[in-house]
C-alpha cells in the first residue's frame, strides 16, 4: 500500500523532496558536500535499494530538466574575467590538466573494450574539474593567490573543452563517422555558438530596453534557455550544449547579482538540479559491487586514473611555475572532484548506450571519493598559502547605501540598482520614507502610517531576498532633514537619490530637497536618472572633465565605477581630459582589477552635442566635488542639459571632500 502510493503524484514528489531536503543536511553535518548525500539518498530509495522510486518516466522527464538547469549554471559561473587576468598561465594548466586525463580515460576505455566513441567520451569525463571546494578558498580568504586563480581559469577551459568533446561524440554517434559529417557538424556547431554567444546578449539588451517588469524578464531567460537547447539539439548535439552556451550568454546579458538570474538558479538548485543527481542515484546499483568482481577491478581503475591524471597535471603545473608545496597540493585537491560535468556526462553515456551499467557504478564511486578528499585537501593546505596581494577589498563607499523612498514605482530602479552594488559589495540597502511632521497630531499620524505602508511595499518591489534591506519610516520637519538625519545616525556610506532631471539640478522634481541633501551631506551623493531598466544597458561612461576632481578623489571615484560597471557586468569607458590622463592610467594600474577598462582622452570641452553619439545603452556617469560653486564652475548647465536630451541612463556621482 506504501509503495503504492509513492508511485502516485503526491507521494512522488514528497518522497523526493523529502530526500532533497534531508540527506544533504544530514551530509554536510559530517563535513561532506551536499551532493553526496543526495546521491547516496537516491540509491537507498531506487530500485536498487528500498524500491519506494521507480526510474521510470516521470523522474526522467524531470531529470532531463535539471540536467539542462545544470549545464546552464555551470555556463552562469564561468569567470571570463578572472580568466582573462591569468589567462596564458590558466592555458597552459587548462591543457595539461585536460589532456592527461582524457588520454588516460582512453587508455581506460581502451582496457574496458569500448569503441572509440565511447573511449573519448570516458576521457572527457574524467578532464574537466567540479570547484567543490572553493567555498573553503574564500573562507580563508586566499582565492587571489596567483596558484588558485589559475585552477579557477583552467577550469573555464576543461569545461568548455569536455562540451565540445560530448558534442561531437554524439553528433558522430547520431551522423556516423565520416569526414564530411565532421565537416557539417563543426559549421554548425560554430554557428550556433557564434549566434547563442554574440546574438543572444546583443537581443537581450534590445529586449530589456523594451520590457519591464521581473516576470516577463524571468520568462524571457527561461525561453532563451530552452531555445538554446531546443535549437541544440535540431542541429544535432545534445542538448546540454545549447544549455551551457545560454549560459554563458546569459552571464554575459545580465548584471552577475541580478534577481532575475537569481530566481532562475533558485529554481534549478532548490528542485530541478537535486533531481538531476536524486536520478544518478537511482541508477547506481550499490551491491553490484558485492555481485562482481569485475565491478570492483573497474571502480579500481576509475579511481586511479582520476587521481594519478589530475595529480600529474597538478604536478607538472607546480614544477613550470614554482609553486609552493601548499599551492601544489590545493591545486590538485580543488582540480581533482569529479562532479558538474562528469555525472551527465556519465548519465548520456549510459542512455546512449557507449558507457554499460558496471562502468557507470564504478565511476559514480569515484565522484563520491573525489567529493569527499577534495574539500579535505583544501582544508588542510589552504591555510598556508601565501596572496602577492588581499582578497578585493570591500569598497566602503556601497557598505550601507541609504535609498530615500517617495513613490514605489518610481523607485524600483534605483532600489535595484542599490541592491546591485550592495550585493556586489556585500553591503546593505537602507531604504527610508520620510514623512513631514505635520502641526495637527492626527495628520501627523496618518503620514506616518502612509509612509510605512510605501516601505512595506519595497520587498516585494524588489523581490530578492538574498539582498539585505533594512526599513526606515522617519518622522522629520522636511523631508531632506530626515534623509540627512538618518544617514548620519545609520552611519551611511553613500546616499542614493532619484532625478528626473525635468528642471535645474538645484530645482529638482522634488522641489529643494535634492539640493539640500547634496549641499548639506557630509555622504558621498549618488543622484541617478533612470529611464531604462538596468538589464539594458551595454556600458559604463565615466567622463571626468577638466580640473573637476583632486587626484585622492579620483581613485575613489573610477574605484566606484569600476563596482558599478562589475554589477552591471559590462565594461567600463573612462573619457578623462588630457590632464587626467597620465595620473589615470597610473591609478588603473595601482587598483588592478581584472574588470574591462577602456581609456580615452576628451578631446574638446564637455558639451552635450559630445555626447549625442552615445547610445541609449550607455550609463553615463559624472563627477561631482565640493561646493555649490565649485560643481558649477566645472559642470556648468551639462548634467540639465544632458538629462533633457540624453534619453538613456544618467548619474552624478558627488563627494563633498
Amino acid at each position: 500500500m506504501l509503495l503504492e502510493l509513492f508511485n502516485k503524484p503526491v507521494g512522488f514528489f514528497l518522497l523526493a523532496m523529502a530526500i532533497i531536503l534531508i540527506t544533504p543536511l544530514l551530509s554536510e553535518r559530517v563535513r561532506l558536500p551536499g551532493i553526496i548525500g543526495i546521491i547516496i539518498g537516491g540509491m537507498l530509495i531506487g530500485p536498487h535499494g528500498f524500491g519506494l522510486m521507480e526510474a521510470g518516466d516521470r523522474i526522467e522527464f524531470l531529470a532531463t530538466i535539471g540536467l539542462v538547469y545544470l549545464m546552464f549554471s555551470a555556463g552562469l559561473e564561468v569567470d571570463i574575467n578572472q580568466f582573462l587576468r591569468v589567462r596564458g598561465r590558466a592555458v597552459v594548466f587548462g591543457v595539461i590538466t585536460f589532456l592527461f586525463p582524457q588520454l588516460m580515460g582512453m587508455g581506460l576505455g581502451y582496457i574496458l573494450s569500448l569503441d572509440f566513441l565511447g573511449m573519448i567520451l570516458l576521457g572527457s569525463a574524467f578532464a574537466s574539474h567540479t570547484l567543490i571546494a572553493f567555498p573553503i578558498l574564500t573562507k580563508f580568504g586566499v582565492t587571489r593567490n596567483e596558484a588558485i586563480a589559475v585552477t579557477t581559469g583552467a577550469t573555464v577551459l576543461t569545461d568548455i573543452g569536455a562540451f565540445v568533446v560530448l558534442a561531437v561524440v554524439l553528433g558522430a554517434r547520431t551522423g556516423g563517422i565520416s569526414a564530411a559529417y565532421f565537416v557539417q557538424l563543426i559549421i554548425l556547431l560554430t554557428i550556433f555558438a557564434l549566434a547563442i554567444v554574440f546574438g543572444l546578449p546583443r537581443l537581450g539588451k534590445f529586449v530589456f530596453q523594451r520590457i519591464s517588469g521581473r516576470a516577463v524578464e524571468f520568462q524571457f531567460v527561461i525561453v532563451t534557455l530552452f531555445v538554446s537547447a531546443f535549437v541544440a539539439e535540431l542541429i544535432g548535439v545534445h542538448e546540454v550544449v545549447g544549455a551551457f552556451l545560454a549560459g554563458l550568454a546569459i552571464n554575459a546579458t545580465l548584471p552577475r547579482h541580478s534577481p532575475v538570474t537569481g530566481h532562475v538558479l533558485f529554481i534549478g538548485e532548490s528542485f530541478f538540479i537535486p533531481v538531476f543527481i536524486l536520478y544518478s542515484g537511482l541508477i547506481t546499483d550499490p551491491l553490484t559491487f558485492l555481485k562482481s568482481p569485475q565491478t570492483i577491478i573497474v571502480a579500481v581503475g576509475v579511481t586511479i586514473v582520476a587521481y594519478v591524471s589530475k595529480f600529474i597535471a597538478a604536478w607538472l603545473i607546480a614544477r613550470i611555475y614554482k609553486y609552493t608545496k601548499p599551492e601544489f597540493w590545493t591545486v590538485f585537491g580543488l582540480s581533482h572532484a569529479q562532479a558538474a560535468v562528469t555525472i551527465p556526462t556519465l548519465v548520456i553515456g549510459l542512455e546512449t548506450g557507449l558507457f554499460d551499467s558496471t562502468l557507470f557504478n564504478a565511476a559514480i564511486l569515484m565522484i563520491l571519493l573525489t567529493s569527499i578528499t577534495s574539500p579535505l585537501l583544501v582544508q588542510r593546505f589552504a591555510p598556508d598559502l601565501k596572496t602577492a596581494e588581499p582578497d578585493e577589498e570591500i569598497l566602503p563607499l556601497f557598505g550601507r547605501i541609504l535609498v530615500p523612498v517617495a513613490d514605489s514605482k518610481q523607485s524600483e530602479g534605483l532600489i535595484t540598482l542599490a541592491s546591485l552594488l550592495a550585493r556586489a559589495s556585500k553591503g546593505k540597502v537602507l531604504a527610508v520614507s520620510v514623512a513631514r511632521d505635520a502641526n495637527i497630531e492626527k495628520d501627523r499620524d496618518t503620514n506616518f502610517t502612509l509612509h510605512k505602508d510605501l516601505l512595506g511595499r519595497v520587498p516585494d518591489l524588489l523581490n530578492d531576498p538574498e539582498t539585505e534591506i533594512e526599513l526606515i519610516p522617519r518622522l522629520a520637519s522636511s523631508h531632506a532633514q530626515g534623509i540627512l538625519q538618518t544617514a548620519h545616525e545609520r552611519n551611511a556610506s553613500l546616499i542614493l537619490m532619484g532625478w528626473r532631471g525635468k528642471r535645474t539640478i538645484r530645482e529638482s522634481v522634488l522641489g529643494t530637497i535634492l539640493d539640500e541633501v547634496i549641499w548639506g551631506s557630509d555622504t558621498p551623493v549618488l543622484v541617478g536618472k533612470l529611464s531604462l531598466p538596468l538589464n539594458s544597458m551595454q556600458r559604463i561612461v565615466f567622463i571626468i572633465p577638466p580640473k573637476t576632481v583632486p587626484p585622492i578623489v579620483l581613485r575613489r571615484m573610477i574605484e566606484a565605477n569600476i563596482t558599478l560597471s562589475k554589477s552591471l557586468n559590462v565594461p567600463l569607458h573612462l573619457i578623462a581630459d588630457g590632464g587626467y590622463l597620465q595620473i589615470t592610467e597610473a591609478l588603473l594600474a595601482a587598483i588592478q582589477s581584472d574588470h574591462p577598462v577602456k581609456l580615452d582622452e576628451l578631446k574638446d570641452q564637455l558639451k552635450r552635442e559630445n555626447l549625442e553619439h552615445e547610445s541609449v545603452s550607455s550609463f553615463i556617469v559624472l563627477p561631482g566635488f565640493g561646493s555649490r560653486k565649485r560643481v558649477a564652475d566645472t559642470l556648468g548647465h551639462i548634467p540639465e542639459q544632458l538629462a533633457h536630451s540624453f534619453d538613456g541612463n544618467l548619474a552624478i556621482l558627488h563627494f563633498d571632500r
